[in-house]
């Protein structure tokens, strides 16, 4: 056979080559499909609720700690608050009054406005919120639905049931362990006065830390879901505050316990 014949059947030929048409010439090379196979959708989308489910608990934690970076802040400035209006008066705000039949009898949460930057009128509000005190509005209430603010929509924290309850002479001469003994701490919001755990009256609110508005010994027919308790905060009577997991009788007596 010839070299001409040879080349007409050589691989290298026009006629043989697979992307060659005699009548069209070179037809374009197949390429792959660009989408995705419904195995691969599948393997993203598990990917992704895996990655959900590792980062969701961990921003719930984040946001919690913010709100109780946010609670001790409060307690603190209301510790402060105490603090001078003892100073002035000689005697700690009353946790609650002897007579309450008056329009707007004195109170701690009233008593406390002029220390910072409000007037004697105002109740509650403000830094007295608990920003993790979420509970649902009361009948009357202009806000409705789930708002800050406990029970009563403007007090989320209550003053030592040990002092000024149903009489106003307690000063800090009568204190002698003012790093051990509480001025306020979290409640539901139900309170003017905070009472121990173990009493008939337990209201501290473990509302941190995994709790909620139900985290206390006291039900005080608040709608939420009951849970067990996770942490509260607590301000001192020399200033500093704490995130405790209890709160017995010796940090609300007066005495070096």
């Amino acid at each position: 056979m010839s070299g001409d014949m040879l080349g007409l059947f050589s691989p290298k030929s026009a006629a043989w080559h697979p992307r060659y048409s005699s009548t069209t010439g070179p037809t374009p090379s197949r390429c792959p499909s660009d989408g995705f196979t419904l195995i691969e959708l599948l393997v993203v989308v598990a990917i992704i609720a895996i990655l959900a489910g590792m980062l969701l608990p961990a921003l719930g934690r984040a946001r919690d700690k913010g709100k109780s970076a946010k609670c001790q802040s409060n307690l603190r400035q209301l510790a402060m608050a105490a603090m001078m209006y003892e100073e002035d008066s000689q005697v700690y705000p009353i946790g609650w009054p002897t007579d309450v039949s008056g329009a707007l009898p004195p109170i701690w949460y009233r008593q406390l406005q002029p220390y910072l930057g409000r007037n004697s009128n105002v109740s509650g509000q403000g830094v007295f919120i608990c920003p993790s005190s979420v509970q649902k509005s009361q009948t009357g209430e202009a806000l409705r639905g789930m708002r800050e603010g406990g029970f009563w929509g403007f007090l989320a924290y209550a003053q030592n049931g040990y002092i000024n309850n149903g009489r106003k002479d307690i000063g800090s001469r009568h204190m002698q362990d003012p790093v051990g003994t509480l001025l306020y701490a979290d409640t539901d919001g139900w309170d003017a006065c905070l009472y121990p755990d173990g009493e008939s009256s337990a209201n501290v609110c473990y509302r941190h830390s995994g709790g909620n508005e139900r985290s206390s010994e006291t039900e005080r027919g608040v709608a939420a879901q009951k849970r067990s308790k996770g942490r509260a905060n607590v301000g001192f009577a020399d200033g500093h505050v704490e995130l405790r997991r209890a709160a017995a009788k010796p940090l609300f007596t007066l005495e070096r316990d």
